[in-house]
């Protein structure tokens, strides 16, 4: 039978996590997103951050629940709590017919912050693990309409758009006797979307920036097998379903549901102390109709399927201090002919890199330390594509991000 912790840390336990719960409510709702991966985040907890986000062969904490099911078998009996502290620069210069030239460049520069939390339990058979995490997310706010007609005659519309995405995931994992190990999850989530973005009838949306809410389910699969000194994994997760933003449907054509992804890698121990991992991703963005049909045959960003390749680096220099690094490059989704429509989803990083520290203060409680940095990164319209791209040919998009993420983990 596992057995209970004691009376304090019971209490130090469920203190924890009604913290991280209710930091997780009021602070993610508040907030909006930088995007590493189309609009996902690059990750929510700072070990795997600190690799760029590879590792789906090699877990370290109850991230790993969303990230490969399958590997929680290799994991103690922990809580985590995270908090993802980022700081982005989108830079537009609006230009063609259609462009708004009367402002000057429309510089959007945010801070926020995006709490996760999640539990690995050990069980006689298996491992039960699950959190709530903000895997996706996107927005801007400039101060000033992209579009000359917004800017003349719709109220300074056509500037602002917020989507927020939390997650809650139920996996569990079993190890076969012949030592690979499956896992499922059950993805369940509530997102919210506010925008006065622009509509084909070339007015803006007129719910006008109010939050409406959507509701959301998927699934995850994955597998894992570990020898002594090298380890696999893969996780499928599928199309996660969402309900339809009904009070936005002069704008979105379809419900805004997430679209398919696979990872998979490797991990190697070149030295017992330093481990190398190295993922590949992939994401269909062009299955989902908001993000990948054209927007004028069928209402959406036109955004095209994406690959990442993440490569990590783990060193655990004495028992208590473990240092990490990473570089991941992952092409946009937002096509060359889709720039002046995707201004208010400019999600166009390609590289980051990341490193991280990891302090073991005894052998329940450990903090961890990771920064990240997207170099800036730009693209122009070319003016080859549908109606919006031929009028706002020649607009520009520059961004830039830094981000923290500080990370606390209980074991008992």
């Amino acid at each position: 039978m596992i057995s209970p912790p004691r009376k304090a840390s019971k209490f130090v336990f469920c203190l924890a996590w009604l913290i991280a719960l209710s930091s997780l409510i009021s602070g993610t709702y508040a907030s909006l997103a930088h995007a590493g991966e189309g609009i996902f985040l690059m990750g929510n907890d700072a070990i795997q951050l600190g690799r760029a986000s590879s590792g789906v062969a090699s877990p370290r904490s109850s991230y790993w629940s969303y990230m490969n099911p399958a590997s929680m078998v290799d994991l103690e009996r922990r809580m985590d709590i995270n908090l993802y502290a980022i700081s982005d620069t989108f830079k537009l210069k609006p230009r063609g017919v259609l462009g708004n030239r009367l402002d000057g460049d429309l510089v959007s520069d945010e801070f926020f912050m995006v709490p996760s939390t999640g539990i690995i339990l050990p069980l006689k058979k298996g491992t039960l693990g699950g959190g709530i995490f903000a895997p996706c997310g996107s927005g801007v706010e400039y101060p000033h309409s992209r579009n000359i007609i917004s800017r003349l005659f719709s109220g300074n519309g056509d500037r602002r758009l917020a989507y927020q995405h939390v997650r809650g995931v139920l996996a569990y994992a079993r190890e076969l006797d012949n030592g690979w190990a499956l896992g499922a999850g059950l993805h369940l989530s509530v997102s919210r979307f506010r925008t006065d973005h622009l509509t084909l009838g070339l007015s803006t949306a007129s719910y006008d920036n109010q939050w409406d809410t959507a509701f959301g389910a998927g699934v995850s699969v994955g597998a894992y097998r570990h020898w002594d000194r090298f380890a696999v994994g893969a996780s499928y997760m599928s199309r996660h379903w969402s309900s339809g933003m009904d009070k936005y449907d002069d704008l979105l054509s379809a419900p805004l549901d997430m679209p398919r992804s696979l990872q998979a890698g490797i991990a190697y121990k070149l030295m017992p102390t330093l481990e190398l991992t190295v993922d590949y991703k992939w994401l269909q963005w062009r299955r989902v109709r908001s993000y990948g049909s054209p927007i004028f045959r069928g209402g959406g960003f036109g955004w095209t399927n994406q690959n990442s390749v993440k490569l990590g680096l783990e060193w655990q220099a004495t028992p208590k201090w473990t240092f990490m690094t990473g570089y991941a490059y992952n092409n946009t989704p937002i096509r060359s002919n889709g720039v002046f429509l995707a201004s208010l989803t400019p999600v166009i990083f390609e590289h980051h890199i990341t490193g991280g520290v990891s302090f073991a203060i005894n052998e329940k409680h450990a903090v961890h330390l990771t920064g990240g940095w997207a170099p800036k990164t730009s693209m122009k319209e070319n003016g080859d594509g549908d109606l919006l791209s031929l009028l706002g040919k020649g607009t520009e998009i520059e961004a830039s991000a830094i981000s923290a993420l500080l990370g606390y983990t209980y074991k008992w």
